[in-house]
């Protein structure tokens, strides 16, 4: 677990100039900021809500300056000699025109600097085929989901009715609704602003939400961001990493949001329950949310060769052998957990069933059985593993041993690259919808003693219950 609270980060000095900041946005509406520029001129934005503003109104501006220009180079068509000399006698006065009308609308953004840009309905976008977005647009999805992809390769993934104003390559407003945010490798540095904070990436895949009451709702999904609450200073800013979800307030103060829905697809996530079959009305534990941050990830119907393990990690459960995994528990509802998890003592994990249903417990078999699983559970004799490694490579089916040096991909496929060997236990009768499991027990001699924190996290999946005839 890593979470960074009373951080200190920049150290650019404390004045900023008017000169300064007009100088690095023109640069940055031109595309020719630096890196080290532009992480000054965010770090000033991340401080400064007037600033933000005054940036948002320029960047506009810009937009509305720029298409004005280019209408007066689209070519006009004539139909006589004495229309093409009456044009040229006419030019200037339509380029002064033009003068007047950009004089215009710099006037109206001095005089009325809180106008705002008009939504724009929107159904996807993609680069090839699709007209190309500019800075200051704003755009609603319509759609189920659809995406907006940036030059610099970051793709945002809008869920319907979310509401998103482009800024710059790296600078996006989240007015309301959600979205998915994957920075790649080029878009270090990408920010989310919202009502409550702003959101820095720092290398990473990440989801936020924004809703009416300015609630801001942030997790990160896989790397690391940056935290800077508008109601705090510069010095408490914070960072969340792999699975590490946290609701940030207007009003200031924040919570740990411990459980999050998914699917199959990563981009479709929420903070609450859209799936009215889930067999898993909620999970909980007995870790403080001032200490940790982690998130249980729900994922209905979703459990099967290499799904996901943990919210922490990447690691993913295979069958052994071609015999794959237990067809009883393929489609089932499973539980993501936190692989940092593993060797807490003090973890007691909560389970809440929305209906009848059995309760399966994936446990790494080279623990000793704690007291809680013996007495409420029963070992079906299924087998199972886990993947260990980073992500799948093109064209490699298996991955390298584990004292594999550098880093390790996944294999693909049942049987192929098993790390981890895993024994399913099955919940005895349960009385009522609550279920409570603990700890892993205490290591065997199959641990190899020289790596302390050799193991894993158990997993959790649950099937309904069969309905017997009388």
């Amino acid at each position: 677990m890593i979470r960074v609270r009373n951080a200190h980060y920049g150290s650019w000095e404390d004045d900023f100039s008017d000169r300064e900041f007009e100088r690095l946005v023109g640069k940055l509406l031109e595309g020719e900021i630096s890196d080290q520029e532009f992480e000054r001129f965010q770090s000033q934005l991340g401080e400064s809500e007037t600033l933000r503003n005054t940036y948002m109104q320029l960047a506009e501006l810009h937009v509305s300056l720029s298409d004005a220009l280019a209408e007066v180079g689209q070519p006009v068509e004539r139909s006589a000699a004495a229309d093409r000399s009456l044009s040229r006698r006419r030019k200037p006065v339509a380029l002064l025109a033009v003068c007047c009308a950009i004089c215009a609308i710099a006037a109206c953004w001095l005089l009325f600097p809180t106008a705002k840009s008009t939504p724009i309905a929107w159904t996807g976008y993609q680069t090839s085929t699709d007209r190309e977005l500019r800075s200051g647009e704003r755009i609603v999805a319509t759609e189920n989901e659809s995406s907006v992809v940036f030059r610099n390769g970051v793709r945002v993934s809008l869920a319907k009715g979310a509401d998103l104003e482009l800024l710059t390559p790296k600078l996006v407003r989240l007015h309301a609704g959600q979205v998915y945010v994957d920075v790649g490798e080029l878009g270090k540095g990408f920010t989310v602003l919202t009502e409550a904070v702003d959101v820095i990436d720092l290398g990473t895949v990440f989801g936020v939400s924004a809703n009416a009451l300015g609630e801001t709702d942030v997790l990160v999904f896989d790397g690391v961001v940056d935290i800077a609450s508008h109601q705090l200073p510069k010095s408490a800013r914070e960072v969340l990493v792999s699975g590490q979800a946290q609701r940030y307030r207007k009003s200031g103060g924040d919570e740990r949001i411990s459980t999050v829905w998914s699917s199959a697809s990563p981009t479709d996530w929420s903070t609450v329950s859209r799936n009215d079959n889930s067999l898993i009305a909620s999970v909980a534990d007995n870790v403080s949310s001032d200490s940790d941050a982690k998130f249980y990830v729900v994922v209905p119907g979703g459990f099967g060769e290499e799904a996901k393990v943990y919210s922490d990690r990447n690691h993913e459960w295979n069958g052994l052998g071609e015999s794959g995994i237990p067809p009883e528990l393929i489609g089932a509802d499973y539980i993501r957990t936190f692989n940092d998890d593993k060797n807490r003592k003090d973890i007691q994990i909560t389970l809440t069933l929305s209906r009848p249903a059995d309760v399966y417990v994936l446990v790494d078999q080279r623990y000793l059985i704690p007291d809680w699983l013996s007495a409420d559970f029963v070992d079906t004799g299924w087998k199972l593993g886990i993947d260990i490694g980073d992500a799948h490579r093109r064209g490699e089916k298996h991955a390298p041993a584990l004292d594999h040096v550098g880093k390790r991909w996944l294999g693909t496929g049942a049987g192929n690259s098993v790390d981890v060997p895993v024994n399913i236990w099955k919940r005895k009768e349960i009385a009522g919808p609550i279920v409570q499991l603990g700890a892993n027990g205490e290591k065997s001699d199959q641990f190899d003693r020289a790596t302390e924190m050799a193991g894993s996290m158990y997993g959790i999946v649950v099937v309904p219950k069969m309905q017997l005839d009388d």
